[in-house]
This record gives structure tokens, C-alpha cells and sequence, in this order.
């Protein structure tokens, strides 16, 4: 979508990049546009177009706005080899690493380094300076970023204005080891003591071409590639009953529920709205068509569906639609769903468990697992904005979210990209012989690591002083979502060597909720990709292997090769894990919902299932 060639699927744009964000290309870095400035929606092209339906994502965690998908070449019926996202090259600075100098290549020059001397033409002096586009830009927690200002860097003798090029004298491993050097005044500053240092920020968006509009905000110097430069903000709901069928799903298109009248009495009436629709291009025939081959008592009994979710979640939090996705897993655990198959048109439903392939495992604590295998599912990721985690301010350490929205001209309601994936998952829970059919309390937890993330949850406001928090749910600091957190982890690992999935394509979701003092939790594992057939089996073929599984996802789990720094890590404002690390705990972020924080061994540890 990038450069000469350069292409992304579908959900690496939502889960990795996305506007305001650096994709490396053949023909050098470059910033990805905002999407009003994507040119997506020239041409007559309209974010409805490309409409992903989910009724409980938007009107719960999108307050009503709308989710597109990024077309690809094939969508717009262009080659492969055209670029169809508007991207900008950033940064345009760059370093000449056979001579030392940096530059600022200037269109429709032949030169671009001075000491390279002139070029061809002056195409081959800009492919030059793009292949050596400098690795440093310059950015704040308020999601602005800009070049390094590298003339004002540094300190200039006499009345120097500045030159068009300085020297990069030094190197090595660190880069306190560099100095910049002006050639006309041979003033200098150390790279290293810039690094550290904080500037002005200039309130700049590279994606959406406007003027900065200034910050208040301090800057700082990072690298292009590093990984808290931009982080992609997320939404995601899993799709459930009663909206997980072909007509559900046809019904919540936006022009449709525009269109539906409160009060419907037959079929005929949504027949005359569909056919209404379609003359005036607002609806695809087929889509019509498709919903016209129900019968009248299913059509009736959709729409009244969707109309309830419609009233009814107009008030919902994200802790409320996780709960109410925990609930249907469990309660098709116990006793399947959907609760009769269906051959009507459309596509099957995409929440699909068969409860003769329940299986339940008693440990050797006594404790009995379920596992659940989710022959279908879908699942809808939405990117609503991202974030800059560069604090410069110790009283504000959480950066803001700007906004990632295409708002069409004259309309109120933004539209967010997402992506839609089908594939297939693993629901595990704890439950107890008393209640098989209920939902079960999470087994007492104890020790130091359950009391330290006990205070940080029961303390008021405590969640909001902890750097780098994902998010602002207080509910992620209870021991009994981390403790199901660090069981994903280590599951993921264990189940990438079976199912013929790497481990960063098996996804988690983790539940956790407290009702009447009561609190309880699950794990869903997954696995899913773009395209309706989903995938092929490899993961819910392991479920009667399970117990063998969780024995090897918990072999090693009192041995890290960082020990014994790893394990006498404690979680605190400072530190939003306890002990967990890349040799024992982390895995690939697209997988984590929550980029790899609230994980403790030592929690895991002492309170082993």
C-alpha cells in the first residue's frame, strides 16, 4: 500500500500501524496518511462501501460511529503494483554514513550529500537521500510528531544562522559518542546529551498535511523504529448470540438501520424498505435479496433483536460487553450454540459450539478445567486511535489518544477503520461440582505477589499513577485477571508447538468480573484471519489433549534463565509487571490484548491450578 510495492494485510494496519505511524518501504520511510487524506473516499467511493457491520462494538466502545475496512488493490480493481493509501515521506532529513554529513535533500536538485558530489539527476539524488533517510524524529505523549530540529540543536558561534548541512563526527555503539558539528561556525553539540534532552514541541501531525497548531507538551528524541513511538488503540468485540447469524449481520448495515421503522408488523414492510434501499443505491441487491429469502417469523425475530441492542447498549462500558461475552461462552459451554444448525442462506453462524466436544479435566489440585472448543467464531477489531508513550511529565504519565476517523463532510457520525477476522478458539474456565451448569468463583489466591496487586486494585484511583497502564480499567489490576493473564501467555507458547500455529497468531481474551463479592474468570484462545472460511481446525483438534498441554505450559514456570533478577521483580508504580519477561513471559504483542503488561510468574506460581 506503500513506496514501489510495499503492502500490508488488512490487519497489520489496525493491530501495528496505521496513520501516523513509519512504515519502512523500498523507497525509504514514510508516514501513513490520516484517512481524510487517504484517498480512499475520492472518486465517488464512500466509507459505506466498505462497511463492517457489529452493532454491540458500535454502539457500546464507538459511541454510535461506524467501522470501514481498508479496501485493498483487488477491492478497487487496481494492480497490485499501484499504491491505493496515500503515504508521506518522513523524515526528510538524512545521514550520508560514507562521508558523515546530514542533509536535507532539496527537489529538483542532482546533489543531495556534498561530499558525494552530483548525481545523474535529480531523482537519482533523491532514491539516494531516502535510502539514508536519518533513524531519529522527534516526539511528544500527545501523539505529535516532527524532524529533529538539528540546526537549533546545536549551540552556534558568533551569529551563524545555521548551515545546510552539518557533520557527524564519531559513532561506535553509543551515541554519546557523536557530535554534530556546524561547518561554518564549528559549533557543536554532544547526540548523546541531545538525546536526553527535552524541546518544544511544534504540534505537528506528519499524516494529515495541516499546519502545527503548537503543544504545550515537551519532546523528545527516538528512534523511527522504536516501539513506543506510535501504539495502535484497540477495540475489539467477539460476536454472540443473538447477533451472530447471516441476517443478523445483514440486518445492521448502517442503511438499513437508518432506514428500520420501530414498529414492524410483517414482511412486506421490510421488502418495500429493501427494494426503497437498493433504488437508491444505498444497499447492494444481493444484500437485499439475500434477507428477502427468510421467512417472515425469522426476519421479525431479527429485526426485534436488533432493535433491544440498539436501546439497550446505548449505555454500556467495555467491562459490561466483556461480561456478556463470558456469559454466552459459558453458557455455551454447558450446553452448545447455536441451540438448532441452520442451512438458510447467508453463511453459518459465527458462534458455533458443539457441546458434545466439551471436554472437563480434573488436576491434580482437585480444581476442574473446562475446555470449550469454538468451532466458529468472529471477531471485530477496531483501531479508534493511537498513542505516543513518550512521558515527559511525571504528574501526567498517561499519553492522550489521538483520534484515527474519517468523518464524512456534513454528516456526525466518524468512521473508524477495523478489521473483520473468522477462525476458531478455546474457551477455558474453572468450574466446581456444586454448580456444573453455573458459573464457578475463582479458587481463594494467596501469597505476596496476590497481595500486592490486591492493594493496587482496592486503592482509589491507584491504577491511574501506574506508568505505562493499558488502558484505564481498574478491573486489570485484580489478581484473578492477572493470574488468567499469565496462564495465556504461557498456554500460547505451549500450544504454538502442537497447532501448527506460530505463537503470533493464537490471540487471547481475557475475562474477569465481580458481581455480589464474587468474582470469577476465563480465557478465550484464538486463532483467526480476513475472509469468511476461517480457519482449519489445528487449534479446538487439541482440546483432548488439553491436560497434557497445561502440564507443559507449567513445567518451567519456577525457572526463568533472568533469575533470579526475573523472579524478585515486583509489580509497582513503576512497573506494570510483576516477574515477567521476554525469556519467560512475553510473547508477540499482535497476541496480548494488553502489549505485554499486568503478567506475574510469581502470582502464577504461587497459586498453580
Amino acid at each position: 500500500m506503500a513506496g514501489k510495492g510495499q503492502s500490508l494485510r488488512p490487519s497489520q494496519y489496525i493491530t501495528t500501524f496505521g496513520p501516523g505511524s513509519i512504515l519502512e518501504t523500498p523507497d525509504g520511510p514514510v508516514v501513513i496518511a490520516a484517512p481524510s487524506q487517504s484517498k480512499l473516499f475520492h472518486n465517488g467511493r464512500r466509507p459505506e462501501d466498505y462497511e463492517i457491520t457489529d452493532l454491540r462494538l458500535s454502539q457500546t466502545l464507538l459511541n454510535g460511529n461506524k467501522i470501514f475496512y481498508i479496501p485493498s488493490n483487488a477491492d478497487l480493481g487496481k494492480p497490485e503494483s499501484i499504491p491505493v493509501y496515500q503515504t508521506y515521506h518522513f523524515p526528510i532529513w538524512s545521514l550520508c554514513t560514507k562521508h558523515g554529513i546530514l542533509y536535507q535533500h532539496r527537489r529538483e536538485e542532482k546533489v543531495g550529500c556534498p561530499s558525494c558530489g552530483q548525481l545523474q539527476n535529480s531523482y537519482k539524488a533523491w532514491d539516494k537521500s531516502r535510502e539514508e533517510a536519518v533513524r531519529f524524529v522527534l516526539a511528544c505523549s500527545h501523539g505529535h510528531l516532527n524532524e529533529v530540529p538539528w540546526r537549533s540543536l546545536i549551540k552556534h558561534k558568533r551569529e551563524c544562522q545555521g548551515a545546510d548541512f552539518y557533520t557527524w563526527e564519531g559513532g561506535g555503539g553509543a551515541i554519546r559518542n557523536i557530535q554534530i558539528i556546524c561547518p561554518n561556525c564549528g559549533g557543536a553539540e554532544n547526540f548523546g546529551k541531545a538525546y536526553s534532552r527535552e524541546f518544544q514541541c511544534s504540534g505537528r501531525f506528519p499524516e494529515r498535511r495541516e499546519d502545527p497548531a503548537g503543544c504545550e507538551k515537551r519532546a523528545k528524541i527516538i528512534q523511527r523504529g522504536a516501539a513506543n513511538l506510535r501504539v495502535s488503540e484497540l477495540r475489539t468485540a467477539l460476536t454472540i448470540p443473538p447477533l451472530d447469524t447471516a441476517l443478523h449481520r445483514l440486518l445492521q448495515s448502517r442503511a438499513i438501520l437508518a432506514a428500520l421503522p420501530i414498529n414492524i408488523e410483517s414482511k412486506s414492510q421490510i421488502v418495500q424498505m429493501l427494494d426503497r434501499l437498493v433504488e437508491r443505491r444505498l444497499l447492494d441487491p444481493t444484500s437485499a435479496e439475500t434477507i428477502k429469502r427468510y421467512s417472515e417469523r425469522e426476519i421479525l425475530d431479527a429485526v426485534n433483536d436488533i432493535l433491544n441492542e440498539q436501546t439497550r447498549q446505548h449505555n454500556a462500558t467495555e467491562e459490561n460487553l466483556k461480561q456478556e461475552e463470558f456469559k454466552s461462552l459459558s453458557n455455551a459451554a454447558c450446553y452448545g450454540a447455536p441451540s438448532h444448525r441452520s442451512d438458510k442462506p447467508g453463511g453459518p453462524n459465527q458462534f458455533e459450539v458443539y457441546h458434545e466436544n466439551v471436554e472437563t479435566f480434573t488436576l491434580d489440585s482437585g480444581r476442574i478445567l473446562r475446555v470449550t472448543p469454538l468451532s466458529r467464531l468472529r471477531v471485530v477489531m477496531v483501531q479508534v486511535g493511537y498513542t505516543r508513550p513518550i512521558s515527559t511529565d511525571k504528574d501526567d504519565p498517561q499519553p492522550k489518544v489521538v483520534p484515527v476517523e474519517y468523518r464524512p463532510p456534513d454528516e456526525s457520525i466518524a468512521w473508524h477503520p477495523g478489521v473483520e477476522l473468522f477462525g476458531e478458539g478455546i474457551f477455558l474456565d474453572l468450574i466446581s461440582t456444586e454448580e456444573p451448569k453455573g458459573i464457578s468463583e475463582h479458587f481463594a489466591l494467596k501469597g505476596s505477589a496476590y497481595s500486592r496487586w490486591l492493594s493496587a486494585y482496592n486503592s482509589t484511583n491507584g491504577y491511574q499513577k501506574i506508568k505505562a497502564m493499558p488502558g484505564n480499567q481498574r478491573s486489570y489490576l485484580h489478581p484473578v485477571f492477572v493470574w488468567w493473564h499469565t496462564l495465556s501467555h504461557r498456554l500460547i507458547t505451549a500450544l504454538s508447538v502442537d497447532s501448527g500455529y506460530s505463537s503470533a497468531a493464537i490471540r487471547e481474551r481475557v475475562y474477569t468480573y465481580t458481581e455480589n463479592n464474587k468474582t470469577v474468570g476465563g480465557l478465550l484462545l484464538y486463532t483467526a484471519q480476513s475472509g469468511g472460511d476461517g480457519t482449519l481446525g489445528g487449534l479446538i483438534g487439541l482440546v483432548p489433549h488439553f491436560e497434557r498441554i497445561l502440564k507443559s505450559a507449567l513445567r518451567n514456570v519456577d525457572a526463568c534463565s533472568n533469575d533470579p533478577i526475573c523472579i524478585e521483580e515486583e509489580f509497582g508504580e513503576d512497573r506494570v509487571n510483576g516477574s515477567a519477561c521476554y525469556a519467560c513471559q512475553f510473547i508477540s504483542e499482535t497476541s496480548c490484548e494488553h502489549r505485554n503488561t499486568l503478567l506475574d510468574r510469581q502470582l502464577l506460581l504461587e497459586n498453580l491450578p
